[in-house]
């Protein structure tokens, strides 16, 4: 094998690592913050955290990315009944 071959492989080769790399480092992203919604007290914190694991570090998607998905109507909703709980009038467009 030429030495032309040998260095179009092992650049292919780092190409594919680097890439494998970084979406192993969005999935565990996507995990921490599927994790500290879990962990919110509020509604609002917890509906945030859901929100970033399933928009912001994705793709690829991942299971964590998912189950945030699932999760952010519940959350949604639990905010909204905190803040009507506090008086405030919740509309919508607020809570986006």
């Amino acid at each position: 094998m030429s030495l032309q071959w040998r260095r179009l492989l092992m650049g292919l080769g780092l190409a594919v690592l680097f890439y494998l790399i970084v979406c192993a480092d969005v999935v565990l992203r996507a995990r921490d913050a599927y994790l500290k919604g879990e962990a919110a007290s509020s509604g609002q914190m917890a509906y945030v955290w859901y929100e970033t694991a399933a928009t912001l570090y994705t793709p690829p998607a991942s299971k964590w990315s998912l189950l945030a998905r699932e999760k952010m109507p519940a959350a949604k909703a639990r905010w909204k009944a905190e803040l009507k709980a506090r008086g405030i009038p919740v509309d919508d467009a607020m809570l986006e």
